[in-house]
């Protein structure tokens, strides 16, 4: 009898590593282009670059969303299994994988379309499948022409975008000689697909963009439709930020009005005291802000996994109002406490983060102590990459080291001069823009404390 035993463990390996790659190396979405019309090719999208395009702005989206509600969906794989994913790639089994997993309903969300171009307007069609087999379909089009004087281009695209698209998962799609309207219609199927898996982290998506300038032309219509299609014990979260929104433009009494209708639906919901507190502090009413960071602090629910991120706030916020109630020395106490608290059990990175910025920045601002504050807001820069912790730190280092705050300067001064050059109308015969600084981040060692 011919003896299997040389190529036992060879295929034992390869089916431990299907079997793990099938049970933890699982994507929220999966999309799969088929095939893309010669003209897209042109222009340097071929399968893989339509796929990818749209890929990379839903993992950006669900990036920039983050959000402490314990909700994303991202196409690109865990770091944690990224080895895996290599492995099985290089063994020429990940499409199995993949396939194993949509049977087995381990893949959420499932998306396919087609590629189509009608005369000089864009237009995608999309079909998307859970995986309970729901179908959602949708589609985007462009409001003008943008094809003057080309053929009709037509292609497929399968897997998770041709779902996505109508009843015969078409795409329609033209493409100019300027890349812009072929992006854009790329960035309006991303977020299409993610308002149709969660509507909330495309609201979320919209406020961090919108929130530096206050005017959230897209976010409140988004948190409107959040409200609308979300069941009502899902409305705290899209409540919250409409509070937040209605904050930053000044309007506190509204915030705080939404926060109570929070309080309403769920009691235990954190977040609301919180930024109700703050809401109060910016009034002026200091002493019932901390009343209400007491309560969420001490709430017996607090401690439910998805809720650090509050009570690191809460310690944060209750400092300020101490400070501006002139107790310098209690605000110290409190901040130290909240370094404690997360010193003492489970917490993420995120909410520690914001504990050790507060107490750098109050070290910084209060005591002086550069050396000190350093330290915490450079672990806060380890644990989260915000840029406005990136800031603190580089101030921290500017009052330690006036020389790197000479630098610093300039290299802003560079950037913003950069900036607005390039809002200035391009034209042949000006001559090319002087080199500048990079994004304002300081160079920062890779490991972590």
């Amino acid at each position: 009898m011919f003896d299997l035993g040389i190529f036992t463990i060879p295929l034992l390996s390869l089916l431990a590593v299907f079997g793990l790659a099938v049970a933890t190396d699982v994507n929220m979405v999966t999309f799969d282009v088929s095939s893309v019309p010669q003209m897209a090719r042109t222009y340097g999208y071929d399968e893989n670059a339509v796929r990818n395009e749209i890929m990379v702005k839903i993992y950006d989206i669900t990036k920039l969303a983050s959000t402490s509600r314990d909700v994303s969906f991202s196409t690109v794989r865990d770091m944690r299994n990224q080895s895996l994913a290599n492995i099985s790639e290089s063994l020429g089994i990940d499409r199995a994988v993949v396939a194993t997993q949509a049977f087995l309903g381990l893949i959420p969300y499932r998306i396919r379309g087609i590629l189509l171009q009608e005369g000089d307007m864009l237009t995608l069609n999309i079909n998307l499948f859970s995986s309970d087999n729901h179908l959602v379909r949708f589609r985007r089009k462009t409001d003008k022409d943008v094809f003057e004087g080309a053929q009709k281009i037509e292609g497929h695209v399968g897997g998770l975008l041709g779902s996505l698209a109508g009843a015969n998962g078409d795409i329609k799609l033209s493409i100019t000689n300027d890349n812009t309207e072929i992006n854009e219609l790329l960035n309006q199927a991303a977020e299409a697909i993610v308002d149709h898996m969660d509507p909330y982290l495309l609201a979320r998506y919209y406020f961090v963009q919108e929130s530096p300038k206050g005017v959230f032309t897209k976010t409140t219509p988004q948190l409107a439709r959040c409200l609308e299609v979300l069941p009502r014990n899902q409305h705290t979260w899209p409540l919250l930020l409409w509070g937040r929104a209605h904050h930053l433009k000044g309007e506190y009494d509204k915030a705080i009005a939404l926060y109570q209708e929070i309080e309403r639906l769920d009691p235990h919901f954190l977040f609301a005291p919180v930024r109700w507190g703050e809401a109060l502090a910016a009034l002026g009413r200091h002493q019932e802000a901390i009343a209400l960071y007491q309560k969420a602090i001490q709430d017996k629910q607090f401690y439910n996994p998805s809720y650090p991120v509050a009570r690191s706030t809460a310690h944060a916020l209750w400092a300020d109002s101490l400070i501006a109630m002139g107790r310098v020395d209690e605000a110290e106490d409190v901040l130290n406490a909240g370094i404690r608290a997360f010193n003492l059990g489970n917490h993420n990175a995120e909410a520690t983060a914001i504990s050790h910025r507060a107490l750098g920045r109050f070290l910084m601002n209060h005591r002086q102590d550069y050396e000190r504050a350093e330290d915490h807001l450079r672990k806060a820069v380890y644990l989260e990459d915000d840029p406005k912790f990136y800031a603190d730190l580089q101030e921290s280092i500017a009052k330690r080291l006036p020389e790197y705050g000479i630098y610093l300067e300039k290299a802003r001064s560079q950037n913003r001069a950069s900036e607005a050059a390039a809002k200035e109308p391009a034209h042949a015969t000006d001559a090319p823009a002087p080199q500048t600084f990079p994004a304002q981040k300081p160079l920062v060692p890779v490991l972590k404390p």
